[in-house]
């Protein structure tokens, strides 16, 4: 992955780790499934081994984002017009980054819009979506905006870990007063997420399966017909449930819980360090 030698999955999707090659350097990666299910105060944990024991460390991306759940000043429509005036310009009458519309604007589906801001490529990127509506709830007034920020042509601080409101309201100025607005916990919105994903999952159970369901149930009864189509799969967990709790462990199991591989005593390793004499020859030190 990411041209690395080796590649290791973080939990179950909760990220990953790279490293062989590239120069001799290890890329660890957390998913937003990741961030919102570390235990509390990894900000700051991350930052002091960035600080104080990482060497040559360098943050290459990092999201950030903030919510409107209940829809009362953020939306996709509020951001398009901030485009339109100017508020993603800091210079005055100066020209406005990229925009494109994705979803249906022209008529609104219930399955969520989104407005992007800027190039993909560039070091600064930024999205509002219909968070609720993409979850599967069509009535949903949740906005998110969500601003990129990658290090190709400046330098990301790790202070930003500590301070992520002051990085993320300097980004545009039409989002500088969101730094006087009350945001939601991290917990509130895991539990706003887990309501709109699981009732849709109900409803789309309900409506391929329902019927089916209902008729096992006359024929054997509730517990034989739940045995009779449950899925077998160790992995039973769906992906799409799987961000809603950090308890879902139906997955392989992790490297480190895995039984030691014993190492018959007639195989040798090399554990000495590589050392290069004068005259180019090699050997071991």
């Amino acid at each position: 992955m990411n041209f690395y030698r080796e590649s290791w999955v973080l939990g179950d999707g909760m990220g990953f780790v790279c490293f062989g090659g590239q120069r001799t350097t290890m890329l660890i990666c957390l998913t937003g499934h990741g961030c919102a299910n570390a235990i509390g105060g990894w900000e700051k944990r991350l930052y002091d081994f960035l600080t104080t024991v990482a060497m040559r460390p360098s943050i290459s991306r990092i999201d950030l984002a903030h919510d409107d759940i209940h829809g009362d000043y953020l939306s996709v429509d509020w951001a398009d017009h901030q485009w339109s005036a100017g508020g993603f310009s800091f210079k005055k009458g100066g020209r406005p980054p990229e925009i494109q519309h994705v979803g249906n604007w022209k008529r609104p589906s219930g399955k969520g819009r989104t407005l992007q801001i800027g190039m993909r490529t560039s070091s600064k990127f930024c999205r509002f979506y219909e968070k609720g509506k993409k979850e599967g709830d069509k009535a949903s007034v949740w906005c998110r905006c969500e601003v990129e920020f990658k290090n190709s042509n400046t330098i990301i601080l790790p202070e930003v870990l500590l301070n992520p409101t002051d990085y993320f309201v300097g980004a545009y100025p039409c989002i500088a007063d969101f730094a006087k607005t009350e945001v939601p916990s991290r917990m509130e919105v895991k539990k706003k997420t887990a309501h709109i994903t699981i009732d849709a999952c109900v409803e789309v159970t309900k409506h391929q399966f329902g019927k089916y369901i209902r008729v096992f149930r006359e024929l054997w009864g509730d517990k034989e017909a739940l045995d009779l189509i449950c899925n077998a799969d160790e992995d039973y967990w769906p992906k799409r449930m799987k961000p809603l709790t950090s308890d879902a462990n139906s997955g392989p199991v992790p490297v480190h819980k895995q039984a030691k591989v014993e190492i018959p005593s007639f195989m040798h390793f090399i554990t000495t360090v590589p050392s290069f004499g004068l005259n180019g020859e090699n050997g071991f030190s």
